[in-house]
This record gives structure tokens, C-alpha cells and sequence, in this order.
């Protein structure tokens, strides 16, 4: 019941950051290049309960963009992702999301709930567990969504975070601009 009530709480802050979708939205929706998506494939590990890979090569790419939260990317975790096209109504929509443990943090299990907004529909699982993951280690996941409508979507994903002696929720929002497919 109580985290219920958190859970509504974070989805109702969520919904009150539009402006901060918008700014969100200049830079998250610029193409990257090919160079971007090759570094990716080469770069992961599959984890063996989680379907997320661990990165232990290079650094994140630097065209990811933060996630928008209302309580930041404090720790225990931060929320990047990447987008490498435009989105476009009708097309499948690729998205990098990136987790980011916290240097020192002590995580023992992370579920991830994937929401869509109005116009955006979710291709992917809604939902992947993380077990153990290691502080400082970027968890990448691929997420793929259609949009079905022009204009400014939403997709969000809420991380619950088991610590050693408590548990945390974080709401990110990744704001998309889709635009007609042109023939």
C-alpha cells in the first residue's frame, strides 16, 4: 500500500516536468551515427538473470542523454539513453537505456517497469530484473517502441532499487518528438 502510494507520486511528478520534456526532447532526438551503434554491439556482456548487459569496455557513448527524474540522477542510480534515428509514426524506434549504479552503492536487485504515454506503443518487455549489479557499471537495455501519433511522447521507465537496508524508486521519463513517415 505504501509503495503504491509512492508509485503514484513519482508518476504524478513525472507528469508535472513538460518543460523539462521539451528541452529534454532537443537533444535526445539527434541522430548519432552508425559509429555510436557499432561501439554498443561490441562493447556488452549478457548478465546471466537480467537480460541487461554489462558494460566493462568504454566509457558510455557521449551523445546519451539523461534521463528526466524529479528526484535527479542522485544515487543510487542515474538513467541515460540513446536514440540513433528520428522517431517516426508507424516505424519500430530503437532506445539505448543505460542504468548507472552509483560509485559505493550497495544494490542488491533492481526491477524495471517500462510505461508508455499516449501514442507510443511498447514493443519490448514491460518489465526486466537486475541482480547484483556492480557500483560504477553501466546496465544497458534495448527498448524498442512505435509511435502511433505526431508529436511529443513519453516513455518512462520506474527503476525499484533494493538496497542493503532500504528500497528506493525513481521514475525517469524519455520524452520523444515523432514526426511523419515520409515515402
Amino acid at each position: 500500500m505504501i509503495m503504491s502510494a509512492r508509485m503514484n507520486e513519482f508518476d504524478t511528478r513525472a507528469r508535472a516536468v513538460p518543460l523539462l520534456l521539451t528541452l529534454g526532447l532537443l537533444c535526445a532526438c539527434a541522430p548519432s551515427g552508425k559509429h555510436a551503434a557499432a561501439q554498443r554491439s561490441s562493447d556488452a556482456q549478457q548478465q546471466a538473470s537480467a537480460g541487461a548487459r554489462v558494460s566493462t569496455a568504454p566509457a558510455l557513448d557521449p551523445n546519451m542523454v539523461a534521463g528526466v527524474s524529479q528526484a535527479g540522477s542522485e544515487p543510487p542510480i542515474g538513467l541515460k539513453f540513446l536514440i540513433t534515428e528520428r522517431p517516426q509514426v508507424g516505424l519500430p524506434l530503437q532506445i539505448e537505456l543505460a542504468l548507472i549504479p552509483s560509485p559505493g552503492s550497495e544494490i542488491s536487485h533492481i526491477h524495471c517497469s517500462l510505461q508508455t504515454g499516449e501514442g507510443l506503443q511498447l514493443q519490448s518487455a514491460r518489465t526486466f530484473e537486475i541482480n547484483a549489479p556492480q557500483a560504477g557499471v553501466a546496465l544497458r537495455q534495448d527498448v524498442t517502441v512505435v509511435p502511433q501519433q505526431e508529436g511529443v511522447l513519453s516513455l518512462s521507465a520506474t527503476l525499484l532499487i533494493d538496497l542493503d537496508n532500504a528500497s528506493v524508486a525513481r521514475t525517469y521519463t524519455i520524452p520523444l518528438i515523432a514526426t511523419s513517415h515520409s515515402s
